[in-house]
């Protein structure tokens, strides 16, 4: 703001500047206009008189009563009637006045100060003549007259300063609009420029508080990603590693382990590297989502497979899912690894947030070009302000989740041209996903879902399940 102040005051300054040299110019050109005209008629004057005198006039032929006819005419056409004339006069050499016409003809007038006008030859004087109360300025100019080069008169002739000073504010009158109009103009110009520049100031500012912040929010989720990959790689490596301590023991024969308690901790160091390897698995599948040829896929088929084959997983947390059976096909433009992907994150997701068993439910409604998926659950639910933040890279509203899953889940499906969005489910009261995928299909579709009950879940080691879900597919860890 300082600036823009500053730089209005040294426009207005420049300007009237500017102004005030445009109206002395102007007042020195009237001035010089009208006092050169005035000369022009005062030599023309002189010229005619000096004329009369080599023809044998004399002076004396130029006195009031008997001044000459031309010189007459020309006083009642240039001097009497014009209100740009005060007077005129025929002068002897010693200055004695024969003849006068104007103002100084009337009786109670008379010329008591000349003076030379600065900037003007000798010849131009400024008088003032008394005529009662009042005081009449005016310029004169005053040129001799001369027989045989001697001059034996003068004559003189004035304008009114009050008529040439009309003259004068008409013209700076006209200046005074158009510097007005320039300096109206260059205060816009200013105000606009420095207003952008000021705007553009704050903008830069906050684009680089945008980028602070961008760029500090980046290096929290990195520090977040780095204690959660930190803290998932620890507890297996660990036991892998009293695995391996144990068994070095074993092979010495310095343990009592039995062999199939060795067994044991060999399929547990298995799992806990299949977990190290999840983890991994779970990092590329965020960071590289691989670009698919088109392809087709029989949803129906696609989910009946995932159904089946996380059947045990499902059993074992006591969760009881519904899939939909419809009795035509619906094939979706996506490939069948993304799919199979999309949906293992979704229903672990789901499982995570139901720990102690619950309901899933998967429905399909196919439309006119789109199929809509619909995974469902009656768990807690999230609140509705972090239904597009758990999009987000690296959120997570398990303490122990790393936060990638539905990242992934979001990047599948529109690398695949779908799109994903979440509420809260009036059906089950849990979190409902709903997908968006392009379609086709063979026939009529029909939305319908067909119960799966469960069995009660068995009692067998979680890792052993974990290590049947990895021998097909590469599942990806997430909460809520």
């Amino acid at each position: 703001m300082v600036f823009i102040a500053a730089a209005l005051l040294f426009v207005a300054v420049v300007c009237f500047v500017g102004l005030a040299n445009d109206l002395l110019n102007r007042r020195k050109l009237i001035y010089s206009a009208e006092i050169a005209k005035l000369q022009s008629h005062v030599e023309r004057t002189v010229v005619r008189i000096e004329t009369d005198l080599r023809n044998g006039k004399t002076l004396d032929d130029f006195r009031q009563a008997k001044v000459q006819e031309w010189l007459k005419d020309h006083w009642k056409r240039v001097v009497e009637s014009a209100v740009d004339r005060m007077y005129a006069t025929v002068e002897a050499r010693h200055g004695e006045v024969l003849s006068v016409a104007g103002v100084l003809a009337k009786s109670d007038a008379y010329l008591f100060s000349s003076l030379p006008l600065e900037g003007f030859p000798r010849t131009v004087h400024e008088v003032s003549i008394r005529r009662g109360d009042k005081v009449l300025d005016g310029i004169e100019v005053r040129i001799p007259v001369e027989i045989g080069g001697q001059a034996v008169g003068q004559y003189a002739t004035a304008i009114p300063k009050d008529w040439i000073e009309g003259r004068v504010f008409e013209s700076q009158r006209s200046r005074w609009l158009v510097w007005a109009a320039i300096l109206f103009s260059m205060i816009a110009i200013v105000t606009v420029t420095s207003w952008t520049l000021f705007r553009l100031g704050q903008q830069t500012r906050a684009l680089e508080e945008a980028l602070k912040v961008a760029e500090t929010r980046r290096l929290a989720d990195l520090s977040r990603l780095i204690v959660g990959i930190a803290h998932e790689l620890r507890n297996p490596l660990n036991a892998v590693r009293l695995n391996l301590f144990t068994s070095e023991k074993l092979i010495r024969g310095e343990s009592t382990v039995s062999k199939e308690d060795a067994s044991v901790m060999i399929r547990e160091s298995v799992c806990e590297l299949e977990r190290v390897n999840d983890l991994i698995g779970q990092l590329l599948g965020f960071a590289r989502v691989e670009s698919q040829q088109e392809s087709w896929i029989d949803v129906d088929e696609e989910i009946q497979s995932v159904d089946r084959f996380m059947k045990q997983i499902h059993e074992h947390h006591g969760i009881h899912l519904k899939v939909p059976q419809a009795p035509s096909h619906v094939r979706a433009k996506i490939s069948a690894k993304h799919f199979k992907q999309i949906l293992l994150n979704l229903l672990q997701n789901a499982r995570d947030a139901m720990p102690n068993g619950g309901h899933i439910e998967i429905s399909v409604l196919g439309q006119s070009e789109t199929v809509e998926i619909v995974v469902q659950d009656d768990g807690p639910g999230i609140d509705h302000k972090l239904y597009e933040k758990i999009f987000e890279p690296f959120y997570s509203t398990r303490q122990d989740g790393v936060g990638l899953g539905l990242a992934v889940v979001r990047n599948l499906l529109e690398v695949n041209g779908g799109s994903i969005s979440c509420t809260r489910s009036e059906k089950l009261g849990g979190m409902k996903f709903q997908m968006q995928l392009v379609a086709r299909f063979e026939s009529t579709g029909v939305k319908a879902t067909m119960p799966i009950v469960l069995a009660n879940p068995t009692s067998f080691p979680i890792h052993d399940t974990q290590v049947t879900v990895q021998n097909e597919f590469r599942t990806i860890h997430t909460g809520r």
